[in-house]
């Protein structure tokens, strides 16, 4: 059996997520976001939480991954909590509209500190605008990953996560057509599916990233044989 093998790579994962706004602990003229039906494909619903789900600070301009990730590292708030940043990109009413993406952060009740930290840094927010309640979500992320085959990776961060490669790019229509062939022609278990692509080795590898409680290897090949049939 080939060995393990343990990744760092960057990279971009798009979501259609259900948004609402945040309205306390926040700054003055500023805008927060929750997703707050992370992995919608699979609960069909909200899942009990005991912290936010992913934050997203508008902001009033695109902040890249590699910015996001130096003024993040500045932040005591966010070291002391193992707080994951990624830059993003939410497109809603036919704008796009830049952030930066937070996810386990400890409570709601430090928010306004969070981003008084970011402002020393030289953030400036987004105003108060118009977002759709469902949008499309591009994240530029890091992603921490362990080979468990060809093809097939590992979140070594988030236990229910996975990915498979695919054979193609697909825009979001073809996307969600071929989920919804997989999901009627197979036997597939219950998972959420969302498209992405990793830069490995100074070429963009695309891949489907995978939630499921009842993720393993095993499931994750199952679904990339279910999904070369249909791409």
């Amino acid at each position: 059996m080939a060995a393990k093998k343990h990744l760092s790579v960057c990279g971009s994962i798009t979501k259609k997520e259900s948004l609402i706004l945040i309205t306390s602990n926040i700054l003055k003229n500023s805008m927060v976001a929750e997703a707050d039906q992370p992995y919608s494909g699979y609960y069909g619903g909200i899942p009990d939480k005991a912290r936010p789900n992913s934050l997203f600070l508008f902001t009033d301009r695109y902040y890249t991954l590699e910015e996001s990730l130096r003024m993040t590292q500045h932040i005591k708030l966010c070291a002391k909590n193992k707080v994951n940043v990624a830059s993003a990109v939410i497109q809603s009413r036919n704008h796009c509209l830049p952030a930066i993406r937070i996810r386990n952060f400890p409570d709601y009740q430090h928010l306004e500190m969070l981003q008084h930290c970011y402002a020393e840094l030289g953030v400036k927010f987004q105003r108060k605008t118009q977002v759709d309640p469902e949008v499309l979500v591009s994240v530029n992320k890091c992603f921490f990953l362990e080979t468990a085959g060809p093809g097939v990776y590992l979140d070594r961060t988030e236990a229910h996560e996975g990915y498979i490669a695919v054979s193609q790019y697909m825009n979001w229509q073809d996307f969600e057509e071929l989920i919804r062939q997989v999901r009627n022609n197979s036997d597939c278990p219950l998972f959420d599916a969302a498209p992405g692509g990793l830069i490995m080795e100074g070429r963009v590898t695309d891949i489907l990233r995978i939630y499921s409680h009842h993720l393993d290897v095993q499931l994750l090949q199952v679904i990339r044989k279910e999904v070369d049939k249909w791409i």
